[in-house]
């Protein structure tokens, strides 16, 4: 039992910073080009080996800034993003959590 009990309290500790939520959302079609894009994980992520940039459809990265964690949620993800013409997005990450793993993913969103 003890073991069980020690086996499953020690399976958070080794869970992967996860994307929860984003804005723009994935799939999203928003009327005007967003200011930042924002990313929610479900841990805090160490900065020096998390980022995030973003492509157009032709897989030419937008974003001219490194991504930052938010100052005072560590788990928040920002990228400044430029004035974005219609078209569709590709927002692509790394997120490395305080287990060291990495985790990578995009998605997409399209401005109308």
């Amino acid at each position: 039992m003890l073991f069980a009990a020690t086996a499953m309290a020690g399976s958070s500790a080794w869970a992967h910073a996860t994307l929860q939520s984003a804005t723009p959302a994935k799939d999203a079609e928003v009327t005007s080009s967003p200011k930042e894009v924002t990313l929610q994980f479900n841990e805090h992520l160490e900065s020096a080996f998390s980022n995030a940039k973003l492509v157009d459809s032709t897989g030419k990265e937008v974003t001219t800034q490194k991504a930052t964690l938010d100052a005072t949620d560590h788990s928040v993800m920002k990228l400044a993003v430029p004035a974005l013409t219609p078209g569709q997005y590709k927002v692509e990450y790394v997120a490395v959590g305080h287990d060291g793993h990495r985790r990578k993913g995009d998605y997409s969103f399209t401005v109308k």
